[in-house]
This record gives C-alpha cells, sequence and structure tokens, in this order.
C-alpha cells in the first residue's frame, strides 16, 4: 500500500485505492482549520468558503486525482495545480483571516516586525514562481513523481507556495499602508506571470515533455501528445479564468469604494 500518491509501472484502473498519507495530512488540515475558525468572529460565509478550499484539496490530493495527476496524465496534474496552488489557498485563508488578524501580534511590536519580514510580497512572490517553474522542469517532475517523498514534496511546496502568495490578497494583517489595491492587483497579474509561460511551452513544443506521463499506461483514450497539449490548455485557460476573474472582482470593489469616497 502506498502513502502517497505517486507514480507507477502498473495499468490505471477506476478500482478506489486508500492513501493513508493523504488522510493523515488532510485530516489534520481540517482540524488546524476548524480550530482557527471555530469561534464566533468568523463569519459563517468565510467559513464555508474555507471548508469548500479544505474539499477541493482533499479531492485535488486523493483518488483519483491523485494518482491520476502524479503518474498517468499531465491534464490531471494541471488541473491539480490549479487546485492546491491557485484555488484552495485563497478559499482557506478567506476562512481563517479574522482569527489569524486577531492573534496577530499587536503592530510595531516586536513579534509583529519578525513576522513582516517572512511575510513580505515580493519575498514571496519570488518564492512562488521559484516552485511553479522548478516544479514543471521536467527532469525535476519526472524525477520526483517516481517517488512517493518527492510527489509529497511537491504537493506541500505547491501548498504551502500557494498560502504564502495569496495571503497579501486575502488576509488583513501585517498591515502595509502602500501595498494599495492597484499595487496588489499589480502584484497578482505579474506574480502569476510563470506559469502561464509554462502553459504556453507546453501547448508548443513538438514532444511529451515529460517522460513521466508519456511513458506511462494510457489511463484514457488520448495519446501522450494530446494529454501535454491538454495540460497546457487547463493551464493557460483555467489560470487565466481564475485570475482575471479575481482582478475583476478586486477592480470593480476598488473603484466603487473610490466611487464613494468621492461622493
Amino acid at each position: 500500500m502506498k502513502w502517497w500518491c505517486s507514480a507507477g509501472n502498473g495499468a490505471w484502473t477506476w478500482t478506489p485505492t486508500a492513501y493513508p498519507g493523504v488522510w493523515l495530512v488532510m485530516g489534520t488540515i481540517a482540524f488546524v482549520y476548524w480550530w482557527v475558525t471555530r469561534g464566533p468572529e468568523t463569519p459563517a460565509c468565510d467559513r464555508w468558503l474555507g471548508w469548500l478550499g479544505v474539499i477541493l484539496l482533499e479531492l485535488s490530493l486523493d483518488w483519483p486525482l491523485g494518482p491520476l495527476a502524479a503518474g498517468y496524465l499531465a491534464t490531471a496534474h494541471a488541473v491539480q495545480f490549479l487546485i492546491v496552488v491557485l484555488t484552495a489557498p485563497p478559499l482557506i485563508l478567506i476562512g481563517a483571516r479574522r482569527r489569524i488578524a486577531a492573534m496577530w501580534p499587536p503592530e510595531n511590536s516586536s513579534g509583529d516586525r519578525a513576522l513582516r519580514r517572512v511575510f513580505d510580497p515580493l519575498l514571496a512572490a519570488i518564492v512562488f514562481n521559484v516552485v511553479v517553474i522548478a516544479t514543471h522542469v521536467p527532469e525535476v517532475n519526472d524525477a520526483m513523481m517516481g517517488k512517493q517523498a518527492g510527489a509529497f514534496a511537491v504537493d506541500l511546496a505547491w501548498l504551502l507556495a500557494g498560502l504564502w502568495f495569496w495571503w497579501f490578497l486575502t488576509v488583513p494583517v501585517p498591515r502595509r499602508a502602500l501595498f494599495a489595491v492597484p499595487l496588489r492587483m499589480l502584484y497578482l497579474f505579474l506574480g502569476t506571470l510563470a506559469h502561464e509561460g509554462i502553459a504556453i511551452v507546453m501547448l508548443v513544443h513538438d514532444h511529451p515533455m515529460y517522460g513521466v506521463y508519456e511513458l506511462a499506461p494510457r489511463a484514457t483514450a488520448m495519446s501522450a501528445m494530446t494529454d501535454i497539449k491538454t495540460a497546457g490548455g487547463v493551464m493557460e485557460l483555467g489560470a487565466a479564468a481564475l485570475i482575471f476573474g479575481v482582478l475583476t472582482v478586486m477592480f470593480f470593489r476598488w473603484s466603487g469604494g473610490v466611487g464613494a469616497e468621492a461622493r
């Protein structure tokens, strides 16, 4: 029995498979999220959005999407990336943001100053893009997906990088007066260009690019080449829809606030 989803040599089967490591990690995440959001200061809407993020994260890491993404379909890997990096983190942070703000050290205290060094938007954007690019280098991906510890490390790196990146767009602490909405929109747009570039490389490549998916037993009728092209399209269009959807909401909320203040 495997403890985490990773690539293997066996033919794909739709027989449900247990992954105890995924259950343990997700159980821990669910418990921590419940503990953080259990107080009355968390609005019901925020709390349920966070639970939606937890559920989506579980669905992306567990059977069947988890093993399909780890060693059978690049398309499943792209869907998993969209969930683990771009969808689940902001939802979870929205659910926990009020409690996080309540537990944050007083402004200008030693704890606040220390945490500010870690929770820096520029540092987060750099690390986020390094993680995204490094985990999509074919040699790195092929080496990591073949081992349970490697696949776990990639999934964990994606989740932590996603939480760190989205923190500055969802959580009100640490307070940064200069990091206004227009600058946050620029942060989101520029900070998510790397994976769009990766998607374009997938679309224009003239061979399947990732050995782990090219050599895997076919889980669907798609050829390896069609699979990688579809994965590129999912990353390109899916991520663009998510990012520009968030940017649109941010713009109209900001412009509405500016208009109300002017009136």
